[in-house]
């Protein structure tokens, strides 16, 4: 017998979790324009290398040269910093794709605004990064103060992996949730935003009981909010976009995967170019 209420709504989203499994490349495929792709960063180029046989311009960018007997051959490159300004022209891409790489960067907010500079107008960025949302890493972070039992405890000795000309190469010190990477792309000039996830967390999926007390939660955080917002008159949010944030926070994606696949369409009005 299902739940009810709120209840039965989570037990709906729990059920739908394959539905929310997807092959990154399976979203390049169906893509209409294989026009520019900017893939940073593009590490050892192997993805970069996939995506030109699918068709894409592709351009490689990172902070170190991939190696000589990389993948990169086929396609462009050129060395990057996505800590500063990016070496390429607004408007210069069609696709950008940043695969597990915003976790490592000091300035996060600044390199997603770069994103959508060099994004054509209309462009997609397709962004993926540890999920640390899914309820495994949610109790994690209750037991231990960190999202991963397997990294140990960041610190300076283990979780810096390297130095280029005075710039560091940080680990995953820099993980970001959903609602901070959401709100910087907003605030960049990104819409139609969707989740999705290529893999899901054993550990995660075993505590699916926990999700209609957080989504009850949830609900009652909201209305706390807007109670005490209309108390000093503060803007609230309509109503439409906290159903789209909880219905990014209570799918599957976000729920089981062990990895956050958000893709997002640069808007046309503007927003984000410097």
């Amino acid at each position: 017998m299902r739940p009810r209420g709120g209840s039965a709504k989570a037990f709906c989203l729990v059920s739908g979790k394959r539905r929310a499994r997807i092959d990154l490349f399976a979203l390049f495929e169906r893509m209409e324009c294989r026009g520019r792709l900017l893939d940073i960063p593009a590490g050892d180029g192997v993805e970069a290398a996939r995506l030109a046989r699918m068709g894409f311009e592709v351009v490689g960018a990172d902070l170190f040269a991939p190696p000589r007997s990389g993948a990169s051959a086929a396609t462009g490159w050129a060395r990057a910093d996505c800590n500063a300004p990016l070496p390429f022209r607004t408007a210069a891409f069609d696709t950008v794709l940043s695969r597990e790489g915003i976790e490592h960067l000091e300035n996060q907010a600044g390199f997603i605004r770069e994103c959508a500079r060099v994004l054509r107008p209309g462009g997609r960025l397709v962004l993926t990064t540890p999920n640390v949302m899914h309820l495994g890493a949610r109790m994690s972070m209750l037991l231990t103060g960190q999202r991963t039992m397997r990294r140990g405890l960041v610190n300076e000795v283990e979780t810096l992996r390297g130095r280029a000309g005075g710039r560091y190469y940080h680990g995953h010190v820099f993980l970001i949730d959903y609602f901070r990477l959401r709100y910087l792309m907003r605030l960049a000039g990104f819409g139609a935003i969707e989740v999705h996830t290529d893999r899901f967390s054993p550990s995660s999926l075993a505590l699916a009981w926990m999700v209609p007390l957080m989504y009850g939660a949830s609900r009652l955080s909201v209305f706390a909010f807007r109670r005490k917002a209309n108390q000093h008159r503060r803007t609230v949010a309509p109503a439409v976009l906290t159903a789209e944030i909880r219905r990014h926070v209570f799918s599957p994606a976000l729920l089981f995967g062990k990895r956050m696949v958000v893709t997002a369409v640069r808007e046309q009005d503007g927003a984000g170019e410097r």
